[in-house]
Parts: structure tokens; sequence; C-alpha cells
């Protein structure tokens, strides 16, 4: 009885100095005054590029075909596709499969 008395007024003490200052796994330092918004600001700089697509359709027609569909209730005929190894809905005519990876951008 006097070592679980002794380690309860130990966990009692550590608990009482935790709850006065908790520890919440941030730290920070308050400062007096605050730098002028223009001290830690950085300057805005443009970038001079421009995305192209490639050769093939671009990715968003794929998308936006997909989407404009007002089918979305109903899916498309499955089929069996040899390069996944497994059943996929019938893919739009002026589609390929490479064309839908694009659009997830994988």
């Amino acid at each position: 009885a006097v070592v679980s008395t002794q380690s309860t007024g130990e966990i009692q003490s550590l608990y009482r100095v935790y709850s006065a200052n908790p520890i919440f796994g941030v730290q920070y330092k308050v400062e007096d005054k605050m730098e002028p918004i223009e001290q830690v600001t950085g300057s805005y700089e443009e970038d001079d590029i421009e995305i192209t697509g490639g050769d093939s359709q671009p990715s968003s027609d794929a998308f936006a075909a997909y989407y404009a569909d007002g089918n979305k209730a109903e899916d498309g005929e499955p089929v069996f596709c040899e390069k996944l190894g497994l059943a996929i809905e019938s893919i739009k005519e002026g589609f390929s499969l490479e064309s839908l990876w694009e659009v997830t951008g994988i």
C-alpha cells in the first residue's frame, strides 16, 4: 500500500505540473513587436511558362466527354481489357485507355 501511495502522489504531482504548463508539441516564441508586412512578404514574380499538350488528344477532351454524357445513372457495357486484365466500361469512340490515364495525371 505504501508503494501505491507514493506512486499516486508522484503521478498527481506530475499532472499538476503538466496541467499548469501543457506541452502540445508546438514550440513558439512570443514577440512583443511584430515586423512590418513589407519586411515579411516577398515580391511577386510571374513565371514565364507555357503549358502545352502532347501530340495526342488533349486529356481535357476525354475528361469533358465523360462528364458531358447525359447517362451518368447508367454504366456502359462491360468489356474485358487485356492490358488491365479485368472488365471495364467500354471506352468511348475516339479515346484510348492511355488517354484516360492522362486525365488522372498518372
